[in-house]
């Protein structure tokens, strides 16, 4: 044999050999033992009664519709697709896997703009969000084009190999000892959901329990705007790769965006922005778009108890989400009937709220600053009371209208915000704090 050959002959059994072990390797390191996404594409590829309706998405999606409830109100079988953070390129992959099991009637896509902001391909190092896709993909095709287009090719090699960068593995004691334990018994083969502070209610559906007090959202840090201008040419392709697709299937289409907490869109303040941007591109392309983050009142609003977090549903906002989102689209009525025009006429309906402050330590850890999210325009009219709590004693640290506040020095402990608009107490929040 010649040598040349010979040497290529072991590279080649090196390699194989690299890749199994590999594989070997990441799924007893992989921490997914109980993952909802694993879950949830395990469910994907399993439903013997099929899928008519399915939503895609990101995590808005995966805490948005109770699969049971929407069947009885539908007559349709509805699966939720979103995985966490899940790119828009995942949205189509796991679509495309979806269209290949099951004659799908109709498609929800949420438009999320934490997603439409994603960066480009070309900018793109960190693949996280994806590999949840990627690794249960089971139609090599799909996959291998979905992976060829999250990244410039310089990471292939990471996408290839089951070990590496962002690929969801573990070397904790005790996750391991439970994921190889849960293989042995059989457990991490049952797929069952297990968490300390959320329920799985099955077809896609997580529900959180943690609940937001109404009144009491806080944030230490400023989120910052809306990046509209970073909406990328790829993320409008794929868009359209998508709409081809359902055209293809002759599968109904609908566009919309989840509601989210007032507190959320107030805090990054240019929320029309990105609606206006959405309708137009919707239009443009023949869709209505339907924003329900400009819903009225009369028809659904979601209290900050609804949330687990500033936006993403909890249990009670999911199931009371469910009910409306297709009394909705059962709905006969004019579909224009349910929305404000815009969000800024919305605020402007909605009445004087502070919907909740961002509390922010300056950087010599000596003071904090209040701000305000609010929809009132004279901020005079808002004044606060802030307490320390250190050691389990409580005492007034503060009271007035003013925006910074010195911090008792070298301390450690909680402070406890309440919020006036009028004299009126409308907001109570705490959260730690640290001073020098």
């Amino acid at each position: 044999m010649n040598k040349k050959i010979r040497i290529a002959l072991k590279i080649a059994i090196f390699l194989v050999l690299f890749y199994v072990l590999s594989m070997f390797v990441a799924a007893v390191l992989r921490d997914d033992a109980d993952a909802y996404s694993r879950i949830l594409m395990h469910e994907l590829y399993n439903q013997t009664d099929g899928i008519d309706i399915l939503y895609c998405g990101a995590s808005h999606v995966s805490h948005g519709i109770v699969a049971d409830i929407a069947d009885e109100m539908t007559g349709k079988r509805n699966f939720s697709s979103g995985t966490a953070a899940q790119s828009i390129d995942g949205t189509y992959a796991v679509l495309k896997q979806a269209t290949k099991l099951y004659n799908i009637e109709r498609v929800f896509l949420e438009l999320d703009f934490a997603v439409a902001t994603q960066k480009a391909k070309k900018e793109r190092t960190g693949f996280s969000s994806d590999y949840l896709v990627a690794l249960y993909l089971k139609d090599p095709l799909i996959k291998a084009e979905f992976l060829a287009n999250i990244s410039e090719p310089k990471y292939y090699i990471n996408h290839l190999l089951p070990i590496g960068k962002d690929k969801h593995l573990t070397l904790r004691p005790q996750d391991l000892i439970r994921k190889v334990g849960g293989i042995i018994n059989g457990d991490y083969f049952r797929y069952n959901y297990l968490s300390d502070d959320s329920e799985y209610a099955g077809r896609g559906c997580v529900m959180d329990w943690d609940k937001i007090a109404n009144g009491s959202f806080v944030n230490d840090r400023d989120e910052g705007r809306i990046r509209v201008e970073a909406i990328s040419e790829d993320w409008k392709n794929t868009i359209d790769k998508i709409i081809a697709l359902c055209k293809e299937k002759n599968i109904a289409l609908t566009m919309y965006s989840m509601p989210c907490s007032d507190y959320y869109l107030n805090e990054k303040g240019n929320y029309d922005e990105y609606y206006s941007f959405i309708k137009k591109f919707c239009a443009e392309r023949g869709f209505e778009y339907y924003d329900f983050n400009l819903a009225k009142e009369t028809f659904f609003y979601p209290e900050d108890e609804d949330f687990s977090d500033d936006n993403h549903f909890n249990k009670q906002g999911v199931l009371k989400w469910t009910r409306a989102f297709w009394t909705f689209f059962a709905s006969e009525n004019a579909k224009e009937d349910f929305f404000y025009n815009s969000y800024a006429e919305k605020m402007a309906a909605l009445g004087d709220k502070v919907f909740g402050i961002v509390a922010k330590t300056s950087e010599d850890k000596k003071s904090i600053s209040i701000t305000p999210i609010t929809n009132i325009s004279d901020k005079n009219r808002i004044n606060y009371r802030v307490y320390t709590i250190i050691s389990g004693k409580e005492a007034v640290l503060y009271t007035g209208g003013g925006y910074s506040i010195s911090l008792p020095p070298n301390s450690s402990g909680k402070l406890r915000i309440l919020a006036f608009v009028d004299g009126k107490q409308t907001n109570e929040t705490s959260l730690h704090f640290t001073s020098l």
